[in-house]
């Protein structure tokens, strides 16, 4: 989909779009990103990342300096507020989304996601807007640091998948964050300002499990994310898909005896 889609309400208008550069998104064949220039944070996306996602991700860096592109270092502004911003947008709207069904049947929610929603029901208006507040802070902070870079790139959650049933992460100076904050961390610049944002695979862990490289960039600018990323898989060997093991077909009797 691109350009304005009347059916949408979040949908930019066409007039609102004028900085938009590109109608055709399918990026050019070439890899040459001379004159590009990539941002790569000091701060905040390389905190707390597992080991081989960071060394997943710089290498795919510097792969794109290979091809032209000029590093910049560069502070993430405002980073002591996303968790906050993040979680104060997210709840409330959440809960007014589910609020009837949340009422007359809470049964059919997880534990953890029931518990979530009705932590929204007790934020006040007075939270919601300081958030919005704080959103609005947060755009205008990375506009300006899309003056000095093109595109950002960083990894797109800390690590790989974890094991099945584990709610918790240590990282190595200590901090003990939730599975659940850890894997959305990194994500939320993104989701918080409407900055579009690319997901590239760059490596694997130990255990085979993928690690991904985000691309950030400038509203309606998402052609340059493309090209990039583009350019990024035009460095790498084609993958061959996963075996997976072939479904055994179960009889309709032996299910209806488990």
């Amino acid at each position: 989909l691109t350009g304005h889609d009347a059916r949408d309400p979040g949908s930019v208008p066409a007039q609102a779009r004028a900085r938009a550069r590109a109608t055709d998104y399918r990026p050019d064949a070439g890899k040459d990103l001379a004159g590009l220039r990539v941002g790569v944070p000091r701060t905040y996306y390389f905190d707390h990342v597992g080991p081989e996602t960071e060394a997943a991700v710089r290498l795919a860096v510097d792969r794109l300096q290979a091809l032209g592109a000029r590093l910049v270092e560069v502070e993430i502004p405002m980073t002591r507020y996303v968790q906050a911003t993040q979680w104060g947008l997210m709840v409330p709207e959440a809960t007014a989304y589910h609020e009837d069904t949340l009422r007359t049947a809470p049964e059919l929610y997880q534990p953890d996601v029931r518990i979530l929603l009705e932590a929204g029901e007790l934020m006040t208006a007075g939270d919601y807007l300081r958030a919005q507040r704080s959103r609005t802070l947060m755009r205008q902070e990375w506009a300006r640091l899309f003056r000095d870079v093109d595109l950002i790139a960083a990894p797109t959650v800390p690590m790989t998948a974890v094991r099945a049933g584990e709610e918790t992460v240590t990282w190595t100076d200590g901090t003990v964050e939730s599975v659940s904050d850890a894997y959305v961390r990194l994500s939320s610049p993104a989701n918080i300002t409407g900055m579009p944002s690319l997901s590239l695979p760059v490596g694997q862990d130990a255990a085979g499990l993928p690690v991904g490289m985000q691309l950030l960039g400038r509203p309606f600018e998402e052609d340059v994310l493309l090209r990039v990323g583009h350019a990024y898989e035009q460095t790498r060997p084609a993958r061959a898909p996963a075996q997976v093991p072939t479904a055994r077909r179960t009889p309709p009797d032996a299910m209806m005896s488990l």
